[in-house]
């Protein structure tokens, strides 16, 4: 008797612990969801993160007579989309001109606008550096799409250049207050303007810069852009030195 006893409160206490451990897992979503592109389960330990958004790198790169528009980095933050870019224009131009939509590629019908600004954020010779700001929307199966064009000096647009660089892959936790950052080369090789090169917004210090590296040009020549985009809505200009005093300097390449 007193052993059947004791082998009941030990399978008491064990369904107890199993139903914390399950309720635990859960309520963190350390376990679930899972994406349609990881299908491991969670009977390995980590187990891998949840995949909300994913970059179509043959969405990243537009090139005509208007000149050439490559994405270098996409973050998604807490109210927005972020495209940091590259642009190469053929001949002087004022500025760009920029919108964006979601849609559902399985209903044609549910497209949905975003407000969608542009800002410049430096020149490096021939080459415009900028980042396009779009309203954060979530959805699962969502395609974000830009629309781009190129406005001449007299103020005429020619080329629109649509790109559906953004997809999200499955729902959020809802309110979700995760940071997203995703790069728009595959395997380090540039899909366009690959002189042009973005060191990418570091995940935790949330500071990234871009150069330009042209053939023949000595080191001491490069110019670069430095960023901070470490506030959910603003990015700014820093000064070298204010990168190097956050980052490190083993996290710039000349």
């Amino acid at each position: 008797m007193r052993y059947t006893s004791t082998w009941q409160r030990v399978r008491r206490m064990t369904l107890v612990l199993l139903s914390l451990c399950t309720s635990l897992c859960i309520g963190l979503g350390a376990c679930a969801p899972f994406t349609t592109t990881t299908p491991a389960n969670c009977q390995n330990s980590p187990c891998p993160p949840p995949v909300y958004w994913q970059a179509d790198l043959t969405q990243t790169f537009a090139s005509g007579p208007a000149g050439a528009f490559a994405l270098k980095w996409m973050e998604v933050t807490l109210r927005q989309f972020r495209f940091y870019y590259v642009f190469k224009p053929a001949n002087p131009l004022s500025g760009l001109q920029v919108t964006a939509n979601s849609s559902l590629p399985s209903q044609s019908s549910a497209t949905t606008s975003l407000a969608a600004t542009n800002q410049t954020l430096g020149q490096i010779r021939a080459y415009t550096v900028g980042v396009i700001h779009v309203a954060r929307r979530s959805q699962a199966g969502q395609l974000i799409t830009l629309q781009i064009s190129p406005i001449a000096a007299s103020g005429v647009t020619d080329t629109t250049w649509r790109l559906a660089p953004l997809r999200q892959i499955m729902d959020e936790p809802s309110p979700s207050k995760a940071r997203f950052n995703l790069a728009t080369d595959a395997s380090g090789h540039s899909n366009g303007l690959p002189e042009a090169i973005w060191s990418g917004v570091d995940g935790v210090q949330q500071v990234s810069y871009l150069k330009v590296v042209m053939p023949g040009q000595p080191v001491s020549q490069r110019s670069y852009i430095f960023v901070r985009s470490d506030d959910p809505v603003t990015v700014n200009v820093i000064t070298e030195s204010e990168y190097l005093a956050v980052a490190g300097p083993a996290n710039f390449t000349p």
